[in-house]
């Protein structure tokens, strides 16, 4: 035995071999462990399993999304960006949608000073859903596309992102953004995709969270909500800053999200399906400062097996020339210039006048003294004919004391006195309410076209930093009941200056009003003289361009009635034609006047019946 092992040993032991030291550094040598025959079958058993999991998980996802299983298998997202001047979009090739929209236009957030996000990763999403026989309904947005080409023309950059489905069979996303332009126009292709797909089921689910981007949250929220329209339709849109939603029946041309200044909208030439469904609502947390609106939107595409659906994509500022550059009927009126006549006197005479006057003086607080001085012109015989209306019922103010005192306590009496002395001298006290009357579309109108204005966003002047939103010359951040709520916690400098010039312009316009007041009917000089108040408190929230622009008018006003008293208009004269038309033939009562004094024959013998 002991010969045995000796020549065993002999026999495979290792031959020695010579080792040249001359050059050769020394270094340590640290033996290894041999592996056991425990570990190795450990680790056979732990790939066996991995090999298994890994079937598993293929049979898992070819049960869920069929042919596009391979497109399923996770994998490091990668984002694909197109961009210009004016916007940037990035692609991700997970869901093969929209991941960002900024834009890069010099457009900034209030409260931070970043480029606007129209599509922010964070609480935004995109998808396309489709229904698979066998498999239900699945989310495109949880497959992976692969970029099969990017390219940068003279025109734009293009993108096309595929999802692969085999055999020939494949969803296709083909991007194109043109130079100088905020509309992303999308292809959406299909091939190969009959059975076991029913495209015609096809849906396009878009989810927005609206960041925050302007100086006051809740006058944003107030100009913010879901805008589209219906084929073959006008404009409609949901209720803003509150929660609302709409399943419309006809097929659905456009959507926006507005988000007071910006819009992120998708356009269908041809038309989405009916039974679309769109819905806005402020955050659930009174509280949230960071998001302004939220909007949803369920478009139903018409898609076949092997065909195209045209999309377009607009992320931009709501700037009415830039709108008109898309050639989408109605569009434009995502910006709420106002309805009907207001709305055509804001786009097509206030705004080219507005923007000429800025072009030419280049200061936004002076363009908006500008174009007050031009309206005022323009409404300077209408504001006459009021003037010359309050003169003559100034004259004719003595004759009324006395009526009032002499039928004090007949007050049918005094009123047919009131007709008769007023029919003697050829006074209309109607005659100046025609006069506002007619100022009132210009004053509706600018309510409307400063607060819409774009071009006021971010500028300054005087102690306003931003003559778009609020401006505010006091604030403080405890919360006062009632008082935080309805007039905020600032002091607006403009609204206050607005104010005060109401009340003296209300006092000099109501001077010469008389005192006739009927039982029962308010005390005109009364509300006149409180209306400033509501005024102070109403707009103090409202955007400075437009409480600047109303303290000029009132300022403008004051000036027109002190010269037209003072130089144009001579009492004395006109109480010489007042006398005059007392001495004329009376003209026969008009069919109208008739019936008003037997209206009020009637009214003065019931209250005589209910006296007695």
């Amino acid at each position: 035995m002991f010969l045995l092992v000796l020549g065993y040993n002999l026999y495979f032991s290792p031959e020695e071999v010579p080792q040249d030291t001359s050059n050769v550094e020394q270094t340590e040598v640290v033996s290894q462990p041999a592996q056991t025959t425990e570990t190795i079958v450990n680790e056979s058993v732990t790939q066996v399993n991995d090999s298994i999991q890994q079937l598993l998980d293929a049979r898992e996802r070819e049960n869920k999304v069929g042919m596009f299983a391979s497109a399923a298998v996770p994998q490091p997202e990668k984002l694909f960006t197109l961009e210009n001047d004016r916007v940037a979009v990035q692609i991700s090739n997970k869901g093969g949608w929209f991941k960002t929209a900024q834009l890069r236009d010099g457009y900034k957030t209030f409260w931070n000073a970043e480029p606007i996000q129209l599509f922010n990763p964070e609480n935004s999403s995109i998808a396309l859903n489709v229904d698979y026989a066998g498999k239900g309904r699945i989310n495109l947005s949880d497959l992976y596309f692969e970029m099969v080409s990017e390219k940068k023309t003279e025109a734009g950059s293009e993108l096309t992102m595929r999802l692969d489905g085999g055999n020939n069979r494949y969803f296709e996303l083909a991007y194109t953004l043109a130079d100088n332009s905020y509309e992303v126009k999308v292809e959406v292709r299909t091939v190969g995709l009959n059975d076991p797909i029913n495209l015609e089921t096809a849906m396009l689910d878009w989810n927005v969270a609206g960041d925050h981007n302007e100086k006051g949250i809740e006058w944003e929220r107030q100009h913010s909500s879901v805008f589209y329209r219906e084929m073959g339709q006008g404009r409609s849109y949901l209720g803003e800053g509150s929660d609302k939603e709409e399943e419309t029946e006809d097929p659905i041309h456009w959507v926006a999200f507005k988000q007071n200044f910006f819009s992120a909208a998708v356009i269908n030439d041809d038309g989405f399906q009916g039974n679309a469904f769109v819905r806005s609502f402020p955050p659930k947390e009174e509280g949230d400062t960071t998001v302004n609106m939220n909007y949803v939107a369920r478009l139903p595409l018409k898609m076949s097996a092997t065909g195209t659906e045209n999309l377009r994509f607009y992320f931009g500022p709501n700037d009415l020339t830039e709108m008109r550059k898309l050639e989408i009927d109605e569009f434009t009126k995502v910006i709420d210039y106002g309805w009907w006549i207001f709305g055509w006197m804001n786009r097509w005479v206030i705004r080219p006048v507005f923007d000429w006057l800025f072009g030419f003086i280049g200061n936004m607080g002076l363009t908006i003294i500008a174009i007050t001085i031009i309206i005022k012109l323009i409404l300077s015989p209408v504001t006459w004919k009021n003037f010359m209306s309050s003169a003559k019922m100034k004259v004719l103010r003595p004759e009324m004391d006395e009526l009032n005192e002499k039928f004090k306590d007949d007050a049918m009496g005094k009123q047919q006195a009131t007709m008769e002395l007023y029919r003697k001298t050829g006074v209309n006290p109607f005659a100046g309410c025609l006069p506002m009357l007619l100022q009132m579309p210009i004053l509706y109108a600018m309510f409307r076209f400063f607060p819409a204005n774009i071009d006021l966003r971010g500028k300054s002047f005087w102690w306003a930093d931003d003559l778009g939103a609020y401006d505010a010359i006091f604030t403080w951040t405890q919360q006062i009941p009632v008082v935080s709520s309805i007039y905020g916690n600032h002091v607006s400098g403009f609204a206050l200056m607005m104010g005060i010039s109401t009340f003296f312009y209300s006092r000099m316009s109501t001077a010469n009003m008389p005192n006739t007041q009927q039982p029962g009917m308010p005390n005109m000089k009364v509300i006149m003289n409180i209306f400033p108040i509501f005024t102070l408190i109403f707009f103090n929230r409202f955007a400075a361009g437009l409480n600047f622009y109303y303290f000029c008018a009132n300022m403008i006003s004051i000036a027109q009635m002190l010269l037209i008293k003072r130089y144009l208009i001579d009492e004395n004269k006109i109480r010489e034609q007042i006398e005059a038309n007392k001495t004329k033939p009376k003209k026969a009562k008009g069919g109208f006047q008739q019936r008003l004094e037997e209206m009020q024959k009637l009214q003065q013998e019931k209250a005589k019946q209910q006296k007695k």
